[in-house]
């Protein structure tokens, strides 16, 4: 038998944690939140920077190897915003050639670009860490990724596999030139709750796992870590694990020679800029998502750990199929999501359109009945991750109605539930939303979501953010259109698709065929569930 999910506390004072946040999210207000300076990005003034390669028009392809290897991880959360861009850059990013008449007006300045990471009100929570054991193009260390910059920032010189070790567990690989990398994911998690309040730490990890999904399309030998030691982790980067914290860690196996004699003296990192926001938001964040936040951080609640082969009757095992014959869906067609992320876009608007092939590969992909990389198809065993249910409205070939996605027959079950009309939201016009299906990430089994460990909660939502994200590159491949949406009523969510008790919607996305609107990533995952 794979191992459980928790929903034993830990420490004295973790019982109840997640459900009082989950609560205060319910209960939250739609005043408007407090306002702070606009966040910042976070730098390293004075650190030595190692500028990445761009790709694009004019600029010679990336190798896979060094500096381009590392560039082409990082570049899914390149520079954002126009007026930090050059022409090669927003080049790059649109696909549209510097020279045309349409460059000029692709956007106005404040817009957000195509950008494989959604994120609501384009705040993006996440930060990028690279724990490198060093190569000819660039020296070991510890590195900060300036995503606006597109650069690296030298925190602290020296091999870090000593701290990788402690954080980690010790490896297994042979003691020869095999080393292992790592890249950490850490999460700034007051940077959207001036705008969400309680609800936006529940939203940076979501988006924390959307970085998580694309990073693992681009690293076939990467292996991920959901729950790194806390204090390890803020040791290692030198962070206040307040107000950033390592929410993941993606294993890279790199081959590097490795220093020998005295190890160069520790030296603590610079200090950032950047946080000011992120400490005034604190200040006045939603008490309930601090002590979840504090409960995590101090470590001593027990993690769930993925099984790379569970049994078939592991503990997610999805509810019982109702009496209806299921759909066979199409055979899954070859994608190459890798591609998919440079035109990966949230939809602003949708069309009907949508074929069963398109949905069925979608499914596949985002479901685990597909997986593209080993780290992914480990995600897809993890006894938390979510499982799909869909509101069909228009897509040619299935009758409308509501189903349960089964990856490992692929087979749609029609469910129990009051479809197909959708879920009301206060965020979309409804000709978007009925457009095609709506895709429900669904939590549940056993224990419900409420009655998780803090940091099964935080895991529970970085593989929903992970789904997320191979929803939205799967679209892009076969032509379709997406759009992840957190605000809508999760009460008749479960209604309409009839979940079991105890299963939960997290996160919509609504499919569809595309309008055209270049460059443009619209507001993506916004302002909550309810139960109203």
């Amino acid at each position: 038998m794979g191992p459980q999910p928790q929903s034993r506390p830990g420490p004295e004072g973790v019982e109840g944690v997640v459900g009082r946040y989950l609560n205060a999210v319910r209960a939250q207000s739609a005043a408007a939140p407090a306002s702070y300076p606009p966040p910042r990005s976070k730098r390293y003034p004075g650190s030595p920077r190692t500028p990445l390669p761009w790709p694009g028009p004019g600029a010679p392809p990336l190798t896979g190897a060094g500096l381009d290897r590392i560039s082409a991880l990082l570049l899914g959360y390149g520079p954002r915003r126009v007026e930090t861009l050059t022409s090669a850059g927003l080049s790059a990013l649109t696909g549209t050639p510097s020279s045309g008449p349409v460059f000029a007006r692709v956007l106005p300045a404040w817009f957000t670009l195509r950008w494989s990471v959604p994120s609501g009100g384009a705040y993006y929570p996440g930060e990028i860490y690279l724990a490198w054991t060093g190569s000819g193009e660039l020296p070991a260390g510890v590195y900060h990724y300036d995503h606006v910059h597109h650069c690296l920032e030298l925190l602290r010189a020296g091999n870090p596999v000593a701290e990788l070790d402690r954080l980690l567990g010790p490896t297994t690989n042979p003691a020869d030139r095999s080393r292992r990398s790592a890249l950490l994911l850490a999460c700034r998690p007051w940077k959207n709750s001036g705008k969400y309040r309680a609800f936006g730490y529940q939203l940076g990890t979501i988006d924390i796992g959307v970085l998580l999904g694309q990073l693992l399309t681009s690293t076939p030998a990467g292996t991920v870590h959901l729950a790194p030691d806390p204090r390890a982790a803020d040791d290692l980067l030198g962070l206040d694990g307040l107000v950033e914290s390592v929410y993941a860690v993606i294993e890279l196996p790199t081959t590097a020679t490795v220093e020998t004699g005295t190890p160069p003296a520790r030296t603590p990192p610079p200090d950032p800029v950047g946080l000011t926001n992120d400490r005034l938001a604190l200040a006045d964040a939603d008490p309930s998502a601090v002590a979840l936040h504090r409960a995590i951080s101090a470590g001593g609640d027990v993690a769930v750990r993925a099984d790379p082969h569970p049994p078939d009757t592991g503990a997610a095992a999805p509810p019982p199929p109702p009496t209806t014959a299921p759909v066979r869906l199409p055979e899954v067609t070859p994608l190459n999501l890798v591609d998919a992320a440079a035109g990966r876009v949230s939809a602003s608007d949708l069309a009907p359109g949508l074929r069963l092939g398109q949905l069925a590969d979608v499914l596949a992909y985002a479901g685990g009945h597909r997986a593209t990389t080993t780290a992914l198809d480990t995600l897809s065993r993890h006894p938390l991750h979510p499982s799909l249910w869909c509101l069909v409205n228009q897509v040619d070939g299935l009758p409308p109605g509501a189903y349960r996605y089964d990856p490992r027959q692929h087979l749609l079950w029609p469910s129990a539930g009051a479809g197909p009309q959708a879920p009301t939201t206060n965020v979309v016009d409804r000709r978007m939303a009925t457009a095609g299906v709506t895709v429900f990430v669904v939590a549940g089994g056993n224990p419900p979501m409420a009655d998780l460990t803090p940091t099964a909660f935080r895991q529970l939502h970085l593989l929903t953010g992970a789904v997320v994200q191979l929803t939205a590159l799967a679209c892009q491949a076969v032509g379709a259109a997406a759009r992840p949406i957190g605000g809508f009523s999760a009460r008749d969510a479960a209604e309409q698709l009839g979940l079991p008790h105890g299963h939960t919607p997290v996160v919509q996305l609504l499919l569809g065929a595309p309008k055209p609107r270049a460059g443009l990533l619209a507001v993506a995952l916004t302002e909550g569930t309810s139960d109203g």
